[in-house]
């Protein structure tokens, strides 16, 4: 009897130094209830405490302190002779591929900017405020991108700074579609150069899908079109593509239906008109997908013209010409 009771007491002790031993390594708890998953609330509000850090810690690492919703100011460079060459990113589209916790329509307002180290300030290629939203749906939910307004330049990584909203029935019901930062690292991720990328985004509200390509020895490329002769009783959309990526178009602009504005001066306002070409012998593709109505008959056209830059001129001139309008396309070529 005693024997046994020493043997009892003996193998007591061995578990209570094996559980001791498992609590020193992290592999058990003591009177820890299980841990309640996070609902999509936690999530949200732990995604926008994470952005707010990061800011705080961009204006600390800046040498001047400098305000972190700065735009930059840099402007494209003159056209010279001997035009130089960079890495550049061509940003082709932001689009909401999942969306959880909503339901398709969501009108959706904030901003999307990239840094670089140009000047390391906003450079935006989305932004809505409140009251001028972009409605979402299920089958078009891509964002109209209206910049850059420079190119995006690759001499050190690039940050992409995410803050969206979704609009609800009044301001304190909105909600953080996504709130976050990422950085595209040009350096390591050079050998894929000249590939079209994807990048997702993934948020407790939705999922962005981020595409664009990272071109080597590239030139900046500024898009105008203006109306020169004809009927304006059309809808348009206007694209530009490089030879290099050929199967991936950059959106200029799309009426969606809607016939195309005019400016007094005939020039017609595109979303976008900043574009990066590969190289001095690059190749430039603009082109616009044209429908007019004509009683009950649609007629609908496709036209395209290429460029390759103008290194004598800075500027290249083509017409897109379908017949009951045309249109003057310029490209202003610059260096990086």
């Amino acid at each position: 009897m005693e024997e046994a009771t020493e043997r009892a007491a003996v193998t007591e002790e061995m578990e209570t130094v094996a559980k001791h031993n498992r609590l020193a390594c992290g592999q058990e708890t003591v009177n820890e209830e299980p841990k309640r998953p996070r609902d999509g609330d936690e999530e949200e509000l732990e995604m926008v405490a994470d952005l707010a850090e990061w800011r705080i810690n961009w204006v600390a690492w800046s040498s001047d302190c400098r305000n972190i919703e700065e735009r930059t100011e840099v402007l494209s460079e003159p056209f010279s002779m001997d035009m130089g060459t960079a890495s550049a990113l061509q940003i082709f589209s932001v689009k909401v591929i999942e969306l959880n916790m909503s339901r398709w329509p969501i009108d959706v307002f904030g901003f999307i900017a990239v840094r670089d180290s140009v000047d390391g300030y906003r450079n935006y290629i989305f932004e809505r405020t409140r009251d001028n939203c972009q409605t979402l749906t299920a089958q078009d939910s891509s964002l109209v991108l209206t910049g850059p307004i420079r190119a995006v330049q690759l001499y050190d990584p690039i940050t992409f700074e995410i803050e969206l909203r979704v609009k609800g029935t009044r301001p304190s019901e909105d909600k953080p579609l996504s709130a976050q930062v990422f950085e595209y690292n040009c350096i390591a991720q050079s050998y894929r150069a000249g590939s079209l990328l994807n990048y997702l985004v993934s948020a407790p509200r939705s999922t962005l899908e981020f595409k664009y390509a990272h071109l080597c020895s590239a030139l900046e490329a500024r898009v105008e079109v203006w109306f020169s002769e004809g009927s304006t009783n059309f809808s348009v959309k206007f694209f530009a593509r490089t030879a290099s990526i050929d199967h991936q178009d950059v959106t200029l602009m799309d009426t969606k239906g809607a016939r195309v504005a005019l400016r007094d001066d005939g020039f017609i306002d595109l979303s976008r008109n900043i574009v990066v070409v590969e190289g001095h012998n690059g190749e430039l593709i603009i082109g616009a997908h044209l429908r007019q109505v004509r009683g009950e008959e649609a007629a609908k056209i496709y036209r395209e013209i290429s460029f390759t830059p103008a290194i004598n001129s800075g500027e290249s001139h083509g017409t897109i010409d379908v017949g009951f309008c045309k249109m003057s396309v310029v490209v202003a070529w610059s260096p990086l």
